[in-house]
């Protein structure tokens, strides 16, 4: 009966409806953009022709051509061009014009062919409308426009890339709160999304949490009691002068440099030894952490900066601080092979080491990955195995070495070998022994309009002749000229990053979270209108950093409070991860300015700036390196006025790292970091409960605040409560509540109990270190509101 089986009438019913329902079903799944095709029989009907540019292109550019375009062709297919698209690849040709139930591209994007579904596993498989517009346009004949292929894919995109764009002129909006919340242009493109959102800002942070964010977010020191009140008594006449004279004040201060210039210290991965096996002392080293303080003292321009970096020695070849800048290429660790070793180990070195120095600067100046052009063309971005090889050739001509400087002082900095340029190959899957293609010199493509390499070098050539002839090939100096050129080079791009990484240190996390990669596979801007307006601004400001300081720092923005009772109580549940800025984030103080706040608080730090760093003392049983060669490691350093020095002055041996630093999470420096981690971790207690450090520093601390209050009087006769209203006042910028009061004296009495029924002699003090010792562990102390 027409195909069914004797059944009972209802029996044929049942089934008669089952079929009518799956084909019900089949049809509406065909119809589903949002379903997957698994099925290779599945299928569309077009009535209407299909329009390749329209409908085809989009799913090859959405699903293919990161595998099967421009310079990657796996499987030897490429389906941006149509000549190679029609030719096929490994397997044959993957589109059969006119027969689409034969062509193996209809069979891979469906599942039909042993189950091999195309995208691969991990990405999203095509919709069953997708294989149904493939399928019909491949049946009406494939056309394809001659004008319609995509020679380069990356390149395409990299067109539109927000961060590969020419810098624009960006307006603030013009709406405002009523209240006159906004004080800056930055409040306005806040708020422009505070209201979309259906947020408000949170109130004002009061003074005592402005004077002391303000301090340690500029100079990395706390303020004193003084200065506390100073600040409060301003603050209450005038809030807005009273911001704007202590942001001057300490940006006025040789401090800001030592802060700052910590920021920089951690993306050129710098560090006072080699590092690998060996791990040799670099002496000289401390003259390039010298310049980087110096360079941000003296608000050097960010674009002088970067080009003195990469050609300090090509540009102002008598300057000891130019030359000394060039350590940002020698920074990174380091072994000398000797000539006993064979060969191709000490190629591998010579060219892991040039690696190291184009990711350094790929990453720390430009926010973009380059490193995985070594081996084949960048997976995401238009940066070819080429240019890597190209940039490779610039650095390819010289070494770091340590030689005297132009005044006779010893140095240590990269110099060329003379001015020849070294033959550099293009080195296929980073074969060195691979050299049948030869590369001139060449800069990334898709950041580069108008003028091209050579006529870069052309002009750092002609530059040059005021300083005769010249010792090197100068093709550092072209390239430290394109990187800063806004116009026709990477000079918008490397805008964007540093002022993207100053918002980074000031707010906690960048508009840009992954602030060394603006790429395509990194993350958008949280507000892209806001880093543009000033980014535009900064370099119209000379790309002078301590002028993109204060527009921030005086905004409404910056001056949030951070707590849950000043903030919006909608804020949690519509803005989880305060992406709009409704309120300040906290901040845990870098490790670094832990220890130096510590050394402020008992008033023992040192505030000697320059020369070489201080070795402090290591437990020698965290002193246990093998192999490492030279004067190794002191066992026995004195805790003296030499070790009393800032952090940034410490000498940092990267195979013996510093337990405290190591607990806090100081990156180890054999590579460019540009955002330190923040973990919270058991050790970390036991470092501020055991550290023969910070037990030394909280007794000082003790000690100074029996000082202050004895007035003449003999320290056993002191008073618990104006010592502890001091304590806090010191280390917190406030006074103790009655609570805290209250617990802080059973807290120091009960410590003084239990070490007197032991003998301890002087068990008073003792327990007010005892006291002292806790307030360096409190939250407060370690994270700034």
């Amino acid at each position: 009966m027409n195909g069914f089986p004797m059944t009972s009438p209802f029996d044929r019913r049942a089934q008669f409806f089952a079929i009518c329902l799956g084909l019900l079903y089949s049809v509406a799944l065909a119809n589903d953009a949002g379903t997957p095709a698994s099925d290779k029989q599945l299928t569309v009907e077009h009535s209407e022709p299909v329009d390749f540019v329209r409908d085809i292109q989009p799913i090859l550019r959405d699903n293919c051509y990161e595998c099967h375009a421009g310079t990657t062709e796996e499987g030897n297919l490429n389906l941006g061009v149509k000549a190679k698209a029609f030719q096929g690849g490994d397997s044959d040709e993957a589109i059969l014009v006119g027969n689409s139930e034969d062509s193996l591209m209809i069979d891979l994007v469906s599942g039909g062919k042993d189950n091999a579904l195309m995208p691969p596993e991990g990405y999203e498989p095509l919709t069953a409308k997708q294989v149904g517009l493939l399928r019909a346009w491949i049946d009406q004949g494939a056309p394809w426009p001659e004008d319609a292929d995509v020679v380069d894919p990356k390149m395409d995109r990299a067109k539109t890339h927000w961060a590969f764009q020419r810098l624009q002129k960006v307006n603030p909006p013009s709406r405002s709160l009523g209240d006159g919340w906004p004080k800056s242009p930055i409040d306005l493109f806040v708020q422009q999304r505070l209201d979309l959102a259906g947020l408000k800002p949170s109130q004002p942070a009061d003074a005592r949490t402005l004077v002391r964010r303000l301090y340690f977010d500029l100079i990395g020191l706390p303020p004193s009691r003084d200065q506390t009140n100073d600040f409060i008594a301003a603050h209450s006449e005038d809030s807005k002068a009273a911001v704007q004279n202590l942001v001057d004040q300490l940006l006025g201060s040789p401090r800001y440099g030592e802060r700052w210039g910590r920021h920089w210290l951690d993306v050129a991965r710098y560090a006072d030894s080699d590092g690998q096996e060996a791990d040799m002392d670099r002496p000289h080293a401390y003259r390039y952490r010298d310049f980087v303080i110096q360079a941000f003292n003296e608000n050097m321009p960010y674009d002088q900066f970067v080009r003195w970096q990469i050609a300090g020695d090509e540009i102002e070849p008598e300057n000891d601080a130019a030359v000394s800048a060039t350590g940002f290429l020698t920074a990174g660790t380091s072994f000398k092979l000797p000539d006993s070793f064979i060969e191709s180990e000490r190629l591998a070195n010579r060219y892991n080491e040039m690696d190291d120095v184009i990711s350094t600067l790929g990453s720390g100046m430009l926010g973009i990955t380059v490193a995985c052009a070594r081996c084949h063309d960048h997976k995401y971005d238009a940066f070819s195995a080429k240019e890597y090889y190209q940039l490779l050739g610039v650095f390819h001509s010289g070494d770091r070495v340590s030689d005297k400087l132009p005044s006779g002082e010893e140095g240590y900095f990269f110099r060329d070998f003379d001015e020849e340029r070294r033959t550099t190959w293009l080195f296929r899957r980073s074969d060195f022994y691979d050299r049948e293609i030869e590369v001139d010199i060449g800069f990334p493509a898709m950041l580069s309009s108008g003028a091209d390499a050579n006529e870069y070098w052309q002009k750092a050539k002609e530059a040059y002749c005021d300083h005769g002839e010249p010792k090197s090939t100068l093709q550092r100096r072209a390239l430290a000229d394109w990187i800063t050129d806004t116009d026709h080079g990477g000079g918008a791009l490397l805008a964007r990053v540093i002022v993207n990484r100053v918002w980074h240190h000031h707010f906690g996390k960048g508009l840009v979270h992954t602030t060394s990669d603006f790429g395509v596979n990194g993350d958008a801007p949280s507000h892209p209108q806001l880093l543009e307006y000033l980014t535009d601004r900064f370099v119209e400001s000379g790309w002078s950093i301590k002028t993109l300081h204060r527009e921030i720092l005086t905004s409404s923005v910056w001056q949030q409070a951070s707590t849950r009772e000043a903030s919006d109580e909608r804020g949690l549940e519509i803005d989880l991860g305060n992406e709009r800025l409704w309120k300040m984030n906290p901040q845990r103080l870098e490790v670094e300015v832990m220890r130096d706040a510590m050394l402020a608080a008992s008033d023992t730090l040192n505030l000697q700036a320059g020369g070489p760093g201080f070795k402090p003392y290591i437990a020698p049983e965290a002193n246990l390196a093998r192999n490492i060669q030279g004067e190794g490691y002191p066992k026995d350093a004195a805790d003296n006025e030499t070790t009393r020095r800032r952090s940034v002055y410490m000498f940092h041996k990267r195979l013996i790292p510093y337990p405290m630093f190591q607990a806090f999470d100081r990156p180890d420096l054999m590579t460019s970091c540009d955002r330190r981690q923040n973990t919270t971790v058991a050790p970390q207690a036991m470092v501020i409960l055991n550290d023969r450090f910070v037990r030394t520093v909280a007794r000082d601390f003790a000690n100074l605040l029996l000082q202050k209050q004895a007035s003449g009087s003999h320290p056993a006769k002191w008073q618990p409560q104006p010592v502890i209203e001091d304590a806090f006042e010191t280390v917190f910028a406030r006074p103790p509540t009655e609570s805290e009061m209250r617990t802080s004296i059973q807290f120091i009495d009960a410590q003084a109990n239990a070490r007197s029924d032991r003998a301890e002699r002087d068990s008073r003090i003792e327990a007010l270190t005892d006291f002292c010792q806790s307030l360096f562990g409190l939250n407060e102390f370690i994270y700034i509101d």
